[in-house]
Protein backbone atom coordinates (compact mmCIF):
# COMPACT_ATOMS: atom_id res chain seq x y z
CA UNK A 1 0.00 0.00 0.00
CA UNK A 2 0.85 3.62 -1.06
CA UNK A 3 -0.50 6.38 -0.51
CA UNK A 4 0.09 10.04 -1.59
CA UNK A 5 -1.70 13.57 -1.08
CA UNK A 6 -1.33 15.82 -4.68
CA UNK A 7 -3.44 18.99 -2.57
CA UNK A 8 -4.68 19.61 0.55
CA UNK A 9 -7.39 17.47 1.77
CA UNK A 10 -6.62 14.53 -0.90
CA UNK A 11 -5.71 11.01 -0.60
CA UNK A 12 -4.66 9.05 -3.51
CA UNK A 13 -3.92 5.34 -2.06
CA UNK A 14 -2.63 2.52 -3.85
CA UNK A 15 -3.74 -0.83 -3.47
CA UNK A 16 -1.89 -3.40 -5.41
CA UNK A 17 -2.30 -7.04 -3.29
CA UNK A 18 -5.18 -8.23 -1.68
CA UNK A 19 -3.23 -7.84 2.22
CA UNK A 20 -3.01 -4.20 1.63
CA UNK A 21 -6.37 -3.24 1.82
CA UNK A 22 -6.49 -5.36 5.16
CA UNK A 23 -7.00 -3.12 8.52
CA UNK A 24 -3.13 -3.90 9.75
CA UNK A 25 -1.43 -2.15 6.71
CA UNK A 26 -3.43 0.75 7.40
CA UNK A 27 -1.63 2.70 10.21
CA UNK A 28 0.33 5.06 8.16
CA UNK A 29 -2.43 6.28 6.31
CA UNK A 30 -5.23 6.47 9.51
CA UNK A 31 -2.15 8.80 10.59
CA UNK A 32 -2.23 10.96 7.81
CA UNK A 33 -6.03 11.09 7.73
CA UNK A 34 -6.03 12.53 11.57
CA UNK A 35 -3.63 15.41 10.76
CA UNK A 36 -5.76 15.95 7.69
CA UNK A 37 -9.13 16.46 8.86
CA UNK A 38 -7.76 19.22 10.90
CA UNK A 39 -8.64 21.58 8.00
CA UNK A 40 -12.38 20.08 7.79
CA UNK A 41 -12.21 18.46 4.04
CA UNK A 42 -10.71 15.05 3.08
CA UNK A 43 -11.39 12.84 0.26
CA UNK A 44 -9.81 9.31 -1.05
CA UNK A 45 -9.39 7.89 -3.97
CA UNK A 46 -8.72 3.79 -3.26
CA UNK A 47 -7.09 2.90 -6.63
CA UNK A 48 -7.51 -1.22 -6.67
CA UNK A 49 -5.44 -2.91 -8.77
CA UNK A 50 -6.31 -5.89 -10.76
CA UNK A 51 -4.68 -8.29 -8.43
CA UNK A 52 -7.74 -7.79 -5.79
CA UNK A 53 -10.69 -9.20 -6.41
CA UNK A 54 -11.92 -9.71 -3.08
CA UNK A 55 -12.28 -7.52 -0.34
CA UNK A 56 -11.70 -8.94 3.15
CA UNK A 57 -15.04 -8.34 5.77
CA UNK A 58 -12.82 -6.90 7.52
CA UNK A 59 -12.17 -4.09 5.54
CA UNK A 60 -15.57 -2.36 5.30
CA UNK A 61 -15.89 -2.90 9.22
CA UNK A 62 -12.20 -1.09 9.66
CA UNK A 63 -13.27 1.96 7.40
CA UNK A 64 -16.71 2.28 9.21
CA UNK A 65 -14.76 2.99 12.48
CA UNK A 66 -12.65 5.16 10.66
CA UNK A 67 -15.21 7.14 9.30
CA UNK A 68 -17.25 7.38 12.37
CA UNK A 69 -14.03 9.15 14.12
CA UNK A 70 -12.76 10.95 11.38
CA UNK A 71 -14.34 13.42 8.95
CA UNK A 72 -13.77 11.80 5.60
CA UNK A 73 -15.97 14.15 3.09
CA UNK A 74 -16.16 11.48 0.09
CA UNK A 75 -14.31 8.57 -1.02
CA UNK A 76 -13.82 6.96 -4.34
CA UNK A 77 -12.96 3.28 -5.26
CA UNK A 78 -11.39 2.88 -8.73
CA UNK A 79 -11.66 -1.02 -9.95
CA UNK A 80 -12.95 -3.16 -12.17
CA UNK A 81 -13.46 -6.24 -10.15
CA UNK A 82 -17.34 -7.04 -9.61
CA UNK A 83 -16.35 -8.46 -5.79
CA UNK A 84 -14.53 -5.01 -4.79
CA UNK A 85 -17.58 -3.03 -6.52
CA UNK A 86 -19.94 -5.23 -4.37
CA UNK A 87 -17.91 -4.62 -1.19
CA UNK A 88 -17.44 -0.87 -2.22
CA UNK A 89 -21.51 -0.64 -2.70
CA UNK A 90 -22.18 -2.67 0.42
CA UNK A 91 -19.93 0.38 2.45
CA UNK A 92 -21.90 2.77 0.61
CA UNK A 93 -25.23 1.69 2.11
CA UNK A 94 -24.22 0.97 5.84
CA UNK A 95 -22.86 4.84 5.67
CA UNK A 96 -26.40 5.54 4.63
CA UNK A 97 -28.00 3.24 6.98
CA UNK A 98 -25.59 5.40 9.49
CA UNK A 99 -26.92 8.68 8.61
CA UNK A 100 -23.56 9.40 7.90
CA UNK A 101 -22.83 12.59 5.38
CA UNK A 102 -20.16 10.62 3.01
CA UNK A 103 -20.25 10.75 -0.62
CA UNK A 104 -19.21 6.98 -1.73
CA UNK A 105 -18.72 6.19 -5.25
CA UNK A 106 -16.83 3.32 -7.69
CA UNK A 107 -15.23 4.61 -11.29
CA UNK A 108 -13.47 2.48 -13.22
CA UNK A 109 -10.74 4.56 -13.96
CA UNK A 110 -8.18 6.97 -11.57
CA UNK A 111 -9.03 10.07 -13.98
CA UNK A 112 -12.95 10.06 -13.31
CA UNK A 113 -12.42 9.22 -9.32
CA UNK A 114 -10.05 12.41 -9.13
CA UNK A 115 -12.50 14.34 -11.46
CA UNK A 116 -15.08 13.29 -8.96
CA UNK A 117 -13.38 13.72 -5.55
CA UNK A 118 -12.22 16.92 -6.71
CA UNK A 119 -15.61 18.09 -7.26
CA UNK A 120 -16.87 16.72 -3.86
CA UNK A 121 -14.41 18.77 -2.09
CA UNK A 122 -15.46 21.74 -3.84
CA UNK A 123 -19.06 21.31 -3.08
CA UNK A 124 -17.68 20.92 1.01
CA UNK A 125 -15.95 24.19 0.75
CA UNK A 126 -18.75 25.94 -1.42
CA UNK A 127 -21.08 25.13 1.44
CA UNK A 128 -19.06 26.45 4.81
Amino acid sequence: MSFTSPSSGLFVVTYRAPAELLPEAQAPLVAALRVAVETGRVGIVFDVGEAVTMVDLSVPSFWLDVTSELQISAMSIVTRSIGVRVAARGFKLAQFARKHPIEVEVHETLDEALSWIRGQLATVLAAR
